[in-house]
């Protein structure tokens, strides 16, 4: 492998700063995020469930500050990708959804691992330039900021870091029987009310990410993946897959 396609897969810059701290924000704002069901910190703090836009906003405007903090060796790091994996993520979006509603339609969840399921047109009225002005802000948060932060943090960091403390210096899409483990827990750790298909999803992911190596391509598979769970949810009012 000659050093021009080495530096693509190792580092990136600053690495615990650029994989891990845009992520430690992204967490720890959402736990103010309320939910239908009231409950978490954002029930104990008191915050009602119509103060989500807000929170949300304030959440992703703080994650996007971080972002872009750190741009430059992010920029430099992710390489450039092929068409190719912007098709996988749009097909990933069947399993997600049929195993997601499988899930559900089981009982395999509890009221613990909800999501926000804000409907806009529904909270903020049909057709006002709130609800869509508040879908925009979601959109940006679902498609872009998301697969950024939680690609750096799981690929770029956590499935690296369980093979070598020094986790720049693995290459990025390694897979080992440890940074699969990784990746499975934080798959039913973060996705709990669709654990069946984050496992599904993500174990998919990780197989382009090491068939590729390229960041970009797992950040571009994800932001598509998202992109059609969102069209899916406005053509059918599924809110709750969001």
């Amino acid at each position: 492998m000659s050093p021009e396609s080495l530096a693509f897969i190792q580092g990136p810059d600053r690495p615990w700063w650029t994989c891990v701290v845009p992520f430690i924000v992204f967490l720890a704002a959402g736990i103010l995020e309320p939910t239908p069901g009231g409950g978490g910190v954002a029930g104990f703090l008191g915050i009602p469930y119509a103060a989500y836009p807000v929170v949300y906003s304030l959440r992703l405007g703080l994650t996007v500050a971080v972002l872009a903090c750190f741009w430059q060796p992010i920029h430099r790091w992710v390489g450039r990708t092929e068409w190719w994996p912007l098709l996988l993520g749009f097909l990933l979006v069947v399993p997600w959804i049929v195993l997601a509603t499988l899930q559900r339609e089981l009982g395999w969840t509890n009221s613990a691992a909800e999501r926000s399921s804000f409907n806009p047109f529904e909270q903020l009225g049909g057709g006002s330039a709130a609800a869509w002005g508040f879908l925009a802000v979601r959109a940006l948060g679902l498609v872009i900021v998301v697969p950024i932060v939680e690609e750096l943090f799981l690929r770029g960091f956590l499935m690296r870091y369980v093979i070598n403390e020094e986790f720049w210096t693995v290459p990025f899409g390694k897979l080992t029987l440890a940074s699969a483990a990784a990746c499975l827990f934080y798959a039913v750790a973060t996705h709990p009310a669709e654990a069946l298909a984050a496992v599904c999803w993500f174990a998919g992911v990780s197989g382009l990410a090491a068939a590729t190596r390229r960041p970009i391509d797992a950040i571009l598979a994800h932001a598509a993946t998202n992109c059609a769970i969102g069209v899916y949810v406005l053509a059918t009012g599924n809110w709750w897959l969001v």
